[in-house]
Parts: C-alpha cells; sequence; structure tokens
C-alpha cells in the first residue's frame, strides 16, 4: 500500500479521547490532519477465537449481512490479488443521504486487515459520491484468555453533512458495528 502521511498518527496510542465505554466496547476519539472529522478506534472484548473475528472482518463481500447496523446496500471484490490482498468496495445507503461508494485496497496479515481508499478504480456506474478520505485498520489480539478487537478509521464521507451529525452517528454506529461482527461469528 502507499499508506496515508498520517497512518502512524492514527495507529499509535497517544491522543485517543474515550468517548463512551460500555462492558464490552469502548469508544475513543483523535483528531487527524487528513479529515475534518474526527479519527475513531472502537475495541471489542469477546470470548470468541482472535482469528475467527478476523476471518469474518476479512469477508468484505458480505459486509451487509455482517454489519446490518453499517447501512451497507452492497460490497465486493473488485479484484482478488492473493488469499491476503484485494481491492473492494461498499455502498452506503444512509436514509436522507445520498449513497457513498467507498472503494479500497485492504491487506491481511496474521492478526491485522489494512485498508487504504484507492483513486485506481474506473467503477461507478451510478455516479455515487465518493468519500475523500477513507483508511484504517483491524487488529485482533489475545488478552487475558479473550480477544480484543481494535477497529481503527479516519474517513471523510464527502457532500453536505454537518460534521456534528456524522460525528453523533459514528459514535453511534461503529461500536454496533463490531457487536454485529460478534454476532455473525457466533451465528456462523
Amino acid at each position: 500500500h502507499d499508506y496515508p502521511k498520517n497512518w502512524e498518527l492514527l495507529h499509535n496510542n497517544l491522543d485517543w479521547k474515550l468517548v463512551k465505554k460500555t462492558e464490552q466496547v469502548s469508544l475513543y476519539t483523535k483528531n487527524l490532519p487528513d479529515s475534518p472529522l474526527s479519527a475513531y478506534k472502537v475495541e471489542l472484548i469477546s470470548n470468541i477465537n482472535m482469528h475467527k473475528l478476523l476471518d469474518a472482518a476479512w469477508l468484505v463481500e458480505k459486509s451487509a449481512e455482517i454489519f446490518p447496523s453499517a447501512f451497507i446496500s452492497e460490497s465486493g471484490i473488485y479484484n482478488k490479488i492473493n488469499d491476503t490482498s484485494y481491492t473492494a468496495y461498499q455502498i452506503f445507503k444512509i436514509p436522507f443521504l445520498s449513497p457513498r461508494l467507498y472503494q479500497f485496497n485492504s491487506i491481511k496479515s496474521r492478526n491485522m486487515i489494512h485498508w487504504i481508499k484507492t483513486d485506481t478504480i474506473n467503477i461507478n456506474p451510478n455516479n455515487l459520491l465518493l468519500p475523500p478520505v477513507n483508511f484504517g485498520s483491524w487488529k485482533v489480539v489475545s488478552k487475558n484468555g479473550k480477544s480484543k478487537l481494535t477497529y481503527l478509521v479516519c474517513t471523510n464521507p464527502g457532500g453536505n453533512i454537518p460534521h456534528w451529525m456524522i460525528n453523533k452517528v459514528n459514535s453511534y454506529y461503529l461500536p454496533m458495528m463490531l457487536i454485529d461482527l460478534e454476532q455473525f461469528v457466533l451465528q456462523n
């Protein structure tokens, strides 16, 4: 990947502010120069095997099924390079907003998945809005006999949406995505 300039800022442990915490999920934010919106870190503590969680997050073509809370209407792989790398897309149809087409390159390692927005795809038959910023990762580690799943994202969906509204929506739906992922693994 050609990683964004502030990839390391997203992935370090500095300056994260705890926004909310439950027994299972913690949500943090911090500001990065890449986007006028907050970057997010969401952590889930689970009894599920760490590799099963990561394998489910890798199934981008099943995103709508895995993440029912995320408003993903369609997803798939444009180009599977090998078992640990693909170029993919997700279409988000959030009520009252124009649909967004996220296109990205993903790489999977032992316990991580990285994704970075790509500008090399010329596929957008419905002229959907293309978000100007999108990069992040999934990471899972074993901690005290449990799995700790961490989702990091820096994004800007673009368009004319008030930033306070996007931050409010992200604060609610991002933790739900991790719970959705866990539920998908439990049911499959």
